[in-house]
C-alpha cells in the first residue's frame, strides 16, 4: 500500500520547494521565495537544493527548514547515472520523512522528469514551473528543453511565469489549458532597498546590458542604437555586465567606451552594479520572460526592451519601462530616447515601479502557489 500524502480536513498542507541547479538567477529566486516562506504561519514550507549551489550558505541564515542533495559540479555519463540513483532514493527518503503533500520543482533538472514520476507513486502532488517552451538561439543547454518540458506531463498543476509561455504549452498540445496556472515572474531584490530614482540632468544616461551573453538577447541590436543615438548628439553611456563571448561586438564596445564586465556577476555584486546605472536594456528578440527585468524592477530601475515574449507583458510602457514599436535597432534607439527626452517620466516610471511592488512580490507569487497547492491537496481522503 502506497503512503498517502493527502491533507486531512483542517490539517496544514506540507509544501516541499525544490531546485537542483547550480548558479544564476533561479538560485536568487529560490533564496527570495525563502525569505517569503519565513513569514508563512498556514503553510508548512521546505526547500530542497543543491548542495553545490554557489548560495547555499546563504539558506542557513533563512528561517526556513531546508535540505541539500547532492548533484554534479559537470555532466558526464557517470555522474548524471550514479548520481541520480543517489539523489532520488534520498529525496523520496525525505519527503516521506516529512509527510509532504505537494512537491513544487521551480525550475526542471535534468533529474526532474525522472524524479516526479516517484515522487507521484508516493501520492504527492507534484507541480512543475515551466520557465520556457522553446529552445532559445545561442544558448548552450537550449537541445535539454523537449527533455525538461517532459516534466510537466507528471504535474498535476503547470505553473508558467508569463501568460506567453502558457499559451504556447497549449499551442503545441503539451498541456490542457486547465492544468495550466499564469502567474507572472516576481521582483528579485538582491538585497536593494527598493527606491525610486530619478534621473541627474548633469551627466550622460547610463543603460546596462546585464545577464549572460548569448544571441537570442541581441546585443549587436542594442550596440547599434546606442551608436545612433551618440551619432545624434545624446549623451549615453553603455554597459555590459556578464558572461559569455562578445566576439565581434568587443571593438565596437570599446569604441563607445562601454564599461565591460564580461564574466559571471556574483549575487553580492548586482546592487552595487545597478545603482550606477539609470536603466536595464532587454534588446531580446526571442524571449519566454526575464529575471533580468524582475532584478531591474527589485530595484526601481526602468527597462527598455522589445516588444517580444513575455517580456511584453511584464515592461508596460510608461508604467515599468518602455517598448520598442517592433523589433529593430531604430525602434530601441526610438524608445530610449523616449525615456531621457523627459526626467518626469524616467521619475514616473520608477515611481510606479515602486508604488506597485506588492503586486509583483515573491509574497504574492508564494501566496498564489500555496493556494493552489491546497485546492490540489486538501482533504483528498474525504474525496476518495
Amino acid at each position: 500500500m502506497r503512503q498517502s500524502a493527502s491533507v486531512e480536513c483542517g490539517q496544514k498542507p506540507r509544501i516541499v520547494f525544490i531546485y537542483l541547479g547550480r548558479r544564476g538567477a533561479l538560485g536568487r529566486f529560490t533564496l527570495e521565495l525563502a525569505q517569503a516562506a519565513s513569514s508563512v504561519e498556514d503553510v508548512d514550507i521546505e526547500f530542497v537544493i543543491s548542495s553545490e549551489n554557489e548560495i547555499v550558505g546563504q539558506f542557513v541564515e533563512q528561517n526556513v527548514g531546508f535540505a541539500t542533495l547532492p548533484t554534479f559540479k559537470r555532466a558526464t555519463p557517470a555522474t548524471l547515472v550514479l548520481g541520480y540513483r543517489r539523489v532520488q532514493q534520498a529525496l523520496l527518503n525525505f519527503l516521506a520523512e516529512k509527510r509532504a503533500t505537494a512537491v513544487v520543482t521551480l525550475m526542471p533538472h535534468v533529474w526532474s522528469p525522472l524524479l516526479s514520476r516517484g515522487i507521484k507513486r508516493m501520492g504527492i502532488r507534484y507541480v512543475s514551473v515551466i520557465h520556457d517552451v522553446v529552445p532559445h538561439p545561442g544558448d548552450k543547454t537550449a537541445w535539454l528543453t523537449p527533455w525538461l518540458l517532459r516534466d510537466a506531463k507528471h504535474a498535476d498543476l503547470v505553473v508558467t511565469l508569463s501568460r506567453s509561455v502558457a499559451e504556447r504549452l497549449v499551442g503545441q498540445k503539451r498541456i490542457s489549458i486547465g492544468q495550466i496556472l499564469p502567474l507572472f515572474h516576481p521582483d528579485l531584490r538582491f538585497g536593494s532597498s527598493g527606491k525610486s530614482r530619478t534621473l541627474d540632468p548633469d551627466r550622460p544616461f547610463r543603460i546596462l546590458f546585464f545577464g549572460r551573453i548569448m544571441a537570442y538577447k541581441g546585443l549587436s541590436l542594442l550596440i547599434d542604437a546606442v551608436e545612433m543615438l551618440r551619432a545624434s548628439g545624446h549623451q549615453i553611456r553603455l554597459g555590459i555586465a556578464g558572461s559569455g563571448p562578445l566576439g565581434a561586438e568587443l571593438e565596437r564596445l570599446r569604441a563607445l567606451d562601454a564599461e565591460i564586465m564580461n564574466r559571471w556577476i556574483s549575487d553580492d555584486e548586482v546592487s552595487g552594479i545597478l545603482a550606477r546605472y539609470d536603466a536595464i536594456a532587454c534588446s531580446h528578440v526571442e524571449a519566454s520572460q526575464s529575471g533580468v527585468v524582475a532584478t531591474a524592477f527589485g530595484n526601481c530601475m526602468p527597462v527598455v526592451a522589445m516588444p517580444v515574449g513575455g517580456i511584453a507583458e511584464q515592461v508596460v510602457d510608461g508604467k515599468t519601462g518602455v517598448l520598442a514599436r517592433r523589433v529593430s535597432a531604430e525602434a530601441f534607439a526610438d524608445a530610449i530616447r523616449r525615456l531621457i527626452a523627459d526626467g518626469r517620466t524616467y521619475a514616473s516610471i520608477s515611481h510606479h515601479l515602486h508604488e506597485s511592488a506588492a503586486d509583483r512580490s515573491m509574497d504574492r507569487f508564494l501566496s498564489e502557489i500555496t493556494k493552489e497547492v491546497e485546492l490540489l491537496a486538501t482533504c483528498r481522503n474525504a474525496q476518495s
